[in-house]
């Protein structure tokens, strides 16, 4: 399926004759082209279908998630949809554009600000690009695991520190969250040499990252040389020695066939990764309330499934979890799975906390004060403390 590029009028013709005539128009604004293509059903056959019944049709730009890397990432967003449809009794219909598609994961935020898409996904790291608030869970080092920070997700501390920041600066409604920790990967020249447990392993290191200050941050606490490279250029960088190593979460690797060229993961968990799913709050504020409630239980739900499913997916088909199966990605690519004694993420933890650098972090600090207005770290670190060591609590942010 191809994007902006105009539909000739034999298309549009062909179009309006086996879909209709608001399917032409559907497929004429919305740049697809190819003729009749097999494709087309993703798009138009869906929105033709639910023309009658549905009050509310929205486009939802996915990003680079696809029904075949969904169940590794687990970002939940095609069970998200299927529930606000279902609870909605139809009035809601969804047209999903995947698979990059629509936007890529530093342009779907963007294009949900502006109403281009109605609902959009992107990791925080990448949506900081052109919000640069998205970023003020990931401090390095400040959440112990992924309960913790789906925990503050799931809570009413979110909305005054997170999503009623996020909404303000930038007309976007957060709704959930799904991931895991990242950790740090390294290539294959990595394969003989000893799993590493210390920082004093990656110094030196050329590590691919985000386009993130935050990450950077990291990497340069560890003394390792961060190198931005765009997620779709990392799998030839890591073969081709451009980057020695990686910053991502074990789902998303794999996700995305990165497998091929990692041979260690160091458990180190220094950061959230996770996919966000938000809405444009122009879109939401115009639902009646029983609709907006819809939304946020269909968000609350999705949450709920995504977190048992990543503790499933570790184990069977990953291989990062403490059962991993015999045929999991990591047992069949022989990539060593570092698992951290507490002491050993401590030695980490003591040269790569924020408290430690504070230099590093000193501009990333006071732009996201003065965008919310108060000391977003400290803030942060607080919740954290809050939801430390405790179990899964989904409680209902906006209740």
């Amino acid at each position: 399926m191809r994007h902006n590029q105009s539909l000739s009028r034999a298309d549009q013709v062909n179009i309006a004759r086996r879909y209709g005539l608001k399917a032409a128009l559907f497929a004429t604004a919305a740049g697809v082209t190819g003729g009749i293509v097999p494709g087309l059903s993703d798009f138009v056959v869906k929105e033709v279908r639910a023309q009658e019944k549905a009050k509310y049709r929205l486009r939802f730009g996915a990003s680079v998630m696809t029904p075949t890397n969904e169940p590794l990432v687990r970002s939940g967003l095609y069970d998200f949809v299927r529930l606000v449809e279902e609870r909605s009794g139809g009035e809601v219909a969804i047209q999903v554009i995947d698979k990059s598609q629509g936007c890529a994961e530093t342009t779907c935020g963007e294009r949900v600000a502006n109403n281009v898409f109605h609902i959009g996904s992107s990791s925080p790291q990448n949506l900081g690009a052109v919000m640069p608030y998205s970023i003020a869970l990931d401090w390095p080092f400040l959440w112990d695991d992924r309960t913790e920070y789906i925990n503050f997700l799931f809570s009413k501390d979110s909305n005054r520190l997170y999503r009623d920041v996020m909404r303000k600066a930038y007309n976007i409604v957060p709704l959930y969250g799904s991931g895991e920790m990242r950790d740090v990967m390294m290539g294959l020249k990595y394969s003989d040499k000893p799993a590493i447990v210390s920082p004093a392993g990656l110094q030196g290191a050329k590590i691919r990252i985000t386009n993130s200050e935050m990450i950077s941050g990291f990497a340069q606490s560890m003394k390792m040389n961060p190198i931005p490279l765009a997620w779709t250029e990392l799998l030839e960088g890591l073969k081709s020695g451009v980057v020695d190593a990686a910053e991502t979460w074990p789902g998303a690797a794999v996700g995305f066939g990165m497998q091929s060229v990692l041979s260690q993961d160091i458990g180190l968990k220094f950061s959230p990764g996770f996919s966000l799913i938000f809405i444009s709050a122009r879109t939401y504020d115009k639902f009646p309330d029983k609709i907006k409630t819809v939304f946020m239980e269909a968000a609350h739900e999705a949450m709920r499934i995504t977190y048992d499913g990543v503790g499933q997916t570790q184990d069977k088909l990953v291989g990062n979890g403490p059962n991993p199966a015999a045929d999991s990605a990591y047992t069949r690519s022989n990539i060593k799975y570092n698992r951290l004694t507490q002491a050993q993420r401590d030695e980490f933890r003591a040269i790569g906390s924020v408290d430690r650098n504070p230099q590093i972090y000193d501009a990333t600090r006071k732009k996201l004060d003065q965008i919310a207005g108060f000391d977003v770290y400290g803030a942060m670190k607080e919740a954290a403390a809050r939801f430390a060591g405790k179990p899964l609590q989904p409680a209902k942010w906006w209740a």
